[in-house]
């Protein structure tokens, strides 16, 4: 009978060993994924910065990256937030992250990246994982440089 008692503790135990290496193992592997999906969209944006602006009759250069970010499942802990935001005076913008387990993280793309306007810093807001599609426009802000701004295309845009 002890033996059947100790069987039964040793099982329950492992079975909180395994369950508390996968949160952990979740949240890894999320920060993992977005750690791709960060360096996808710092890619196609100085990819872009390399390319010339273009004259007022002709299409502006563009980049559309797909980014593929974690969602909520055994393995992975979704992502509840994230948002690049432009840094003022900078040839940059900071990527922050929250996952759905509580794990903050950022990170510094060497770019320049506005939401939808040129002359404004907003910053582009990305809520839940899921496959999201961006397109990245090369433009000219008010003072006439180059800055990268991001407009969702028409099918990922909020109705």
């Amino acid at each position: 009978m002890i033996r059947y008692v100790l069987a039964a503790l040793l099982a329950a135990a492992l079975v909180g060993l395994a369950g508390a290496a996968l949160e952990t193992g979740a949240g890894e592997a999320s920060e993992r994924q977005l750690e791709v999906a960060i360096a996808d969209v710092e890619s196609a944006a100085v990819a872009l910065d390399g390319e010339e602006l273009s004259p007022p009759d002709h299409p502006d250069p563009q980049r559309v990256v797909e980014l593929s970010l974690p969602t909520e499942s055994l393995v992975t802990a979704g992502v509840s937030h994230l948002e690049i935001e432009p840094v003022a005076d900078a040839d940059a913008s900071v990527v922050r992250y929250t996952l759905s387990d509580g794990t903050t993280g950022r990170e510094l793309i060497d770019r320049r990246i506005v939401y939808r306007d040129r002359a404004d810093d907003r910053s582009t807001e990305i809520r839940d994982g899921g496959t999201r599609r961006l397109r990245l426009v090369l433009l000219a802000d008010g003072e006439g440089d180059p800055v990268v701004v991001v407009d969702p295309p028409e099918a990922d845009r909020p109705r």
